[in-house]
């Protein structure tokens, strides 16, 4: 029996898309979507593989096994030749924060002073890599391992109603932080710890960043 039907309801959960989100992605209705999730029908197999490009899933995974959310946000090793920053291979360029941020002057305070890596990663937020490191802040609850390479996605006006207990990063100039999204009513804070947080604002959204996904470098 196919999975297909009940993996897209967990990548949409975990992606925090609603129903009509995850339609527009690939060009479907929010009634193709109820259906592949309820398992009265089941997408062509064109959709099939536009959804496991998107998300970079196996097909054979995306339609034979149930995705845990951890095979959803971990890219897996199988991309190691992704992390050379020195050519493109027809993959997307993200920027990127490494150890070597920490170690060189700021040519300035923008995303395109970083320098890139390529990925086989498509969304229509804009996107940041930050290899979690001693280096920056994190909360103690932190589960990453150090190296992991950290995929984020800017926070937009649509996925607000998604960060409560997401986990997120801050970056404004020198001040770099993980941390964890609250929201209580209208107000959003990233907190660190009991005495370090930020709140939202959407004036300056651009140095707030929730989580997409994570890749574990080999090294």
């Amino acid at each position: 029996m196919s999975q297909i039907g009940i993996n897209i309801k967990k990548l949409r959960k975990v992606k925090g898309l609603s129903q009509q989100a995850f339609a527009d992605l690939f060009n479907l209705t929010r009634g193709n979507i109820s259906s592949y999730e309820e398992l009265r029908a089941e997408p062509k197999i064109e959709v099939v593989l536009h959804i496991a490009k998107y998300f970079c899933i196996p097909v054979s995974e995306l339609l034979e096994k149930q995705l845990t959310v951890n095979e959803i946000l971990n890219f897996g090793d199988h991309f190691e030749e992704a992390l050379k920053i020195d050519q493109n291979g027809g993959l997307n360029a993200i920027p990127f924060i490494g150890r070597e941020y920490f170690q060189e002057p700021k040519a300035g305070d923008g995303l395109s002073t970083l320098p890139k890596i390529y990925f086989p990663i498509y969304h229509k937020q804009q996107l940041l890599a930050v290899e979690n490191s001693s280096l920056i802040p994190n909360p103690s609850s932190f589960p990453f391992e150090e190296h992991t390479i950290l995929f984020l996605e800017s926070v937009e006006v649509e996925i607000l109603h998604t960060l409560d207990q997401s986990y997120g990063f801050y970056c404004k100039g020198e001040d770099l932080f993980f941390g964890q999204y609250v929201v209580n009513g209208t107000e959003i804070e990233l907190v660190l710890n009991a005495w370090k947080s930020v709140v939202f604002d959407a004036e300056h959204k651009s140095g707030f960043w929730k989580l997409f996904g994570k890749f574990e470098r080999i090294i």
